[in-house]
């Protein structure tokens, strides 16, 4: 049997056709803590439309066209260069910077409400000078986004599974 919660606090309980429900509400009654707690958890949760490979092969070159013009944005505005920039699919960030200035962001970043969008850019932007979580880096980005702290929140509403 398998228990999941989904984004919006929903349950399901998945079990196979020959198991009782008796057998079943006995496996929900000795798991209610968890169904709790998860739904707690998730109930604030948005998910994104897409998802899989399919959607990943179709929106990959809008999402490079769309975030990589963020990104020359905000190097030009900072006045900060960048290596490359890579689109993926990824499942726990929406984006990263490497040592070598190189950026990675999440194609299910076009699907974020914009401001979010810009939020993610404007924090890997600032990671390309400050390569770290440091005051200085958030000073960075505060420079630009005075609200990046909700901004930060509302991220973390969204799943990229």
């Amino acid at each position: 049997m398998r228990l999941a919660v989904h984004p919006g606090g929903s349950v399901v309980v998945t079990a196979p056709e020959r198991v009782s429900e008796i057998v079943v509400a006995r496996f929900v009654e000795k798991n209610l803590a968890w169904i709790e707690s998860a739904v707690v958890r998730m109930r604030d949760r948005k998910a994104l439309p897409v998802r899989g490979r399919n959607a990943y092969l179709k929106y990959k070159e809008e999402a490079r066209r769309r975030i990589s013009a963020r990104v020359q944005d905000w190097c030009n505005a900072y006045g900060f260069s960048h290596g490359r920039i890579a689109i993926k699919d990824t499942t726990s960030l929406w984006g990263s910077c490497s040592r070598r200035g190189n950026l990675n962001f999440s194609y299910k970043l076009i699907f974020l409400p914009e401001e979010l969008q810009e939020y993610v850019v404007v924090h890997e932007v600032c990671h390309l000078q400050e390569p770290n979580h440091s005051r200085a880096f958030w000073g960075l980005v505060e420079r630009t986004l005075p609200n990046y702290r909700r901004l930060r929140s509302d991220l973390q509403k969204y799943l990229l599974r």
